[in-house]
């Protein structure tokens, strides 16, 4: 009976090879997944004249998660008038910025206050695949003993999205779609 001997830098031989290849495999098919679960995205436009509430003007441009609401900056009306000190208080009196936000699904949406939505000339504009094109998936890292790969998503409030009630648990749902084929079929196919 021969013997055979094992070569002491197999695992690390291994871990660099085959096995760094079929991490990248599976890190790539779950960031593709998950481009094709990804919510589109949607920016709050304002129609960019001097009737713009302020709060609308501080949301215009707010590109985020289409399954998200946006946030407008609350408002208090400020009166005109003189403090006890003879001071103007707020010369022009009007609407002014408040601590906290509103949230809404849309402009004009039923769940801001009255004084946010009557009236309003925003639009919301849907924006595809902008959450898509943040996910990417890295190189394998190879050490001795572990082979490993990130599949990252950047996009503003993206982890909110993947937390939110409505249409939440996408990127999720990517990587429990790409394992399930993996365990169907050794090579993923």
């Amino acid at each position: 009976m021969g013997r055979t001997s094992i070569r002491g830098d197999l695992a690390a031989r291994l871990a660099a090879g085959p096995v760094a290849r079929h991490v990248h495999r599976v890190a790539e098919a779950i960031a593709r997944q998950a481009r094709q679960n990804a919510p589109p995205a949607k920016t709050w436009i304002t129609a960019h004249d001097e009737r713009v509430r302020p709060s609308h003007n501080a949301a215009h441009g707010q590109t985020i998660p289409a399954n998200l609401p946006y946030r407008l900056p609350k408002t208090v009306y400020v009166r005109k008038g003189r403090g006890s000190d003879g001071r103007a208080i707020n010369p022009g009196g009007g609407w002014k910025l408040a601590p906290g936000h509103d949230l809404a699904d849309k402009p004009r949406d039923p769940r801001l206050p009255v004084h946010q939505r009557i009236n309003c000339r925003c639009t919301s504009r849907e924006v595809p695949g902008a959450v898509a094109a943040g996910i990417t998936a890295s190189e394998p890292d190879v050490t001795p003993t572990r082979v490993s790969a990130t599949v990252t998503a950047r996009f503003p409030r993206v982890g909110e999205s993947e937390l939110a009630d409505h249409g939440g648990g996408w990127f999720r749902e990517a990587a429990r779609t790409v394992a399930a084929r993996y365990r169907a079929t050794p090579a993923g196919r």
